[in-house]
């Protein structure tokens, strides 16, 4: 694959570019918000003076490479720890120059994370330097967020508002943090030294190795994390949450008549649909205290199962799903797990976590004939009074994931159909075409219809609406 040709598939996505010299070295490193625009304004001249070092840079690139990360923070992260890890020719400047930002992870007793410009303090630890201080002290804000360290310059003698709000562990009235608090610190001199895609990456990971050795106070530490990263996502496009005191009586009820782990705030459904195995494709509906979270529905078009098989269908969307949570690409790590239809789908989903190995949520199937609820408790269904409403959200959530994935799938067929059989037909120029796609959603349902149907249409005449009808049976007959 020629260069221009890589630019050309670059995703419109925040993440890290490597480019390459023709001997497979590595000679500059950069971070973008958008990939494909970044790269590609390294060659796109239209009359553009470039500094005669990037002229030169510009003349040895020959290959490239990319890490996509979940955001630009991320993406600045990781761009410092690959600079500092391969020193790429094009970069030496930056990492002698004095005037780039560190992070410093402070010498005291109970450390705190800052931003600076120089390396004063022996006892500190120093990432960097960085690229961007807009983004770097985000980067320190979210951190402050995610993990309780102090952020006072001097410990004060009662416990400020942090503590208050659970951004901070007080070290100032409660030393016997101490333990608790140099794990922290461990934890963010891991992340930063790690060179982790992201920072939902590093703690997924954790999360999932500590739960595997069962130390799952640690899983929990890591979970919640991960959920304050998401938090502080939703925050930046003023994501509407439920309002505080609104009724979750059923998520209670599901706690209690399914015999759940937890209190279910985080729910997800899948569902499948496909024509006869053809457009298949699958969703996820997610809910989050009993309302819509629409920012993390999930859409998948089905690539490893041929054929009508909606078990393994499932099964491909739910290992997707996990890797996905694993990845930190997928920031909605739910509570309960809810598969659209009956025992077989519940235990071939069951397969599925118990081959990753994902143990932190619940399993259920809800089958639509009867309502009824299967767990992994018993063979014999739940059945939830109608009108309860733990059932009412149930099929709140299921018919969610119903209609997401069923759009999809007629989304898929529609666009095939407009690069379809019409095309080759007399007398049916585009405008007709698209009339035809706005009526029906398959060639089938326009045969059916017939020549008078097809007359009637406004746009349509009785000789196309005949040519039509004609080319579409000659077509079945063979």
């Amino acid at each position: 694959m020629t260069l221009e040709e890589q630019i050309d598939q670059l995703p419109h996505e925040p993440g890290v570019y490597i480019f390459k010299d023709a001997g497979g070295a590595i000679i500059y490193i950069g971070k973008a918000l958008d990939l494909n625009k970044r790269v590609r304004s390294y060659f796109v001249t239209h009359g553009k003076l470039f500094a005669p070092k990037l002229e030169v840079l510009r003349g040895r690139i020959r290959n490239l490479e990319i890490i996509q990360t979940p955001t630009e923070v991320d993406a600045l992260l990781l761009e410092a720890h690959l600079i500092n890890k391969f020193t790429p020719k094009y970069n030496i400047r930056q990492k002698d120059d004095k005037t780039y930002p560190l992070l410093k992870i402070t010498g005291d007793n109970f450390p705190m994370i800052q931003m600076t410009r120089k390396k004063s303090d022996r006892k500190a630890r120093y990432y960097g330097p960085y690229t961007d201080a807009k983004l770097l002290r985000e980067a320190v804000r979210m951190m402050n967020t995610i993990f309780p360290i102090r952020k006072c310059r001097t410990l004060p003698k009662k416990a400020c508002l942090y503590y208050h709000i659970k951004q901070c562990l007080a070290p100032c009235i409660m030393p016997e943090v101490k333990t608790e608090y140099d794990q922290l610190v461990k934890e963010i001199n891991a992340f930063l030294a790690g060179g982790k895609k992201s920072m939902v990456e590093y703690l997924t990971e954790s999360m999932f190795a500590a739960s595997m050795e069962e130390r799952f106070e640690e899983a929990q530490m890591f979970k919640e994390q991960i959920r304050a990263i998401g938090n502080l996502r939703r925050k930046r496009f003023d994501f509407k949450r439920p309002v505080k005191g609104i009724a979750l009586s059923g998520m209670l009820e599901l706690k209690r008549v399914l015999r759940l782990k937890r209190v279910p705030e985080r729910i997800v459904c899948f569902d499948v649909s496909n024509m006869r195995g053809a457009f298949a494709v699958a969703s996820k509906a997610s809910f989050h205290r009993e309302l819509a979270d629409k920012a993390e529905y999930k859409r998948y078009k089905i690539k490893t199962v041929k054929g009508i098989d909606d078990y393994a269908m499932i099964q491909e969307a739910l290992r997707r799903m996990v890797r996905g949570i694993r990845e930190g690409r997928e920031l909605f790590i739910p509570d309960l797990i809810v598969i659209d239809g009956g025992l077989g789908h519940l235990h071939a989903a069951e397969k599925v976590l118990a081959q990753e190995g994902y143990t932190e949520a619940d399993l259920i199937a809800l089958a639509k004939r009867f309502e009824d609820v299967f767990t992994l408790h018993s063979a014999a269904p739940v059945r939830l009074e109608e009108q309860s409403a733990g059932l009412r959200l149930l099929q709140k959530v299921r018919d969610e994931a119903h209609r997401f994935a069923l759009n999809y799938h007629k989304l898929l067929r529609k666009k095939a159909l407009s690069k379809s059989y019409l095309d080759e037909i007399k007398g049916i120029g585009a405008k007709r075409k698209q009339i035809l796609l706005n009526y029906f959603e398959s060639l089938d349902e326009i045969r059916s219809a017939g020549v008078e149907r097809l007359a009637e249409l406004s746009g349509m005449s009785r000789s196309a609406a005949e040519e039509v009808i004609a080319a579409l049976k000659s077509k079945q007959a063979h």
